[in-house]
């Protein structure tokens, strides 16, 4: 089943990103599930492999910046070791049968044999990356690295 995702919203990562919450752009909260009278939900994203539940929010009272924040969000940060400046991008893909979800990369650029490139964490594992670099808007290269293959060698 073929899937189309739209890109969400994108950012470095702060300092207070990380260590408390993660601030989210007021002008794409309609592209997140709405609070419907409430001002808290818990919503999922997925990351490489796994569902991660995420604590969205906004303040009851006073300036309503929407917020990941919480036990959830430290949960995540810690797990997939983000840092200071890595990309984190959300996409809300669309499924065929109608149906949607939320993914999410997380990445570092890097220069690449003099390319500026993001390198991603696949999720699954510290040692695997993905480096991506799009030279225009339908075309990108990826390099997939990986800690090699030595079954078999002859050491």
């Amino acid at each position: 089943m073929a899937a189309h995702s739209k890109l969400v919203f994108s950012k470095f990562l702060s300092d207070s990103d990380i260590k408390k919450r993660l601030a989210v752009p007021s002008a794409i909260q309609r592209s997140l599930p709405p609070f419907n009278g409430g001002h808290a939900l818990i919503f999922q994203f997925l990351h490489g492999t796994r569902f991660w539940p995420i604590l969205y929010s906004i303040r009851t009272k006073g300036y309503s910046k929407p917020v990941f924040s919480g036990r959830l969000w430290r949960n995540f940060v810690i797990y997939n070791n983000l840092n200071v400046g890595d990309r984190f991008t959300l996409y809300q893909v669309q499924v065929e049968d109608g149906s949607s979800y939320y993914r999410v990369d997380v990445g570092r650029e890097i220069d690449f044999l003099g390319i500026n490139a993001m390198a991603y964490g696949s999720g699954s594992t510290a040692d695997e990356h993905v480096i991506t670099h799009h030279h225009q808007e339908k075309l990108s290269l990826e390099l997939s690295l990986g800690q090699p293959n030595v079954e078999g060698a002859d050491n």
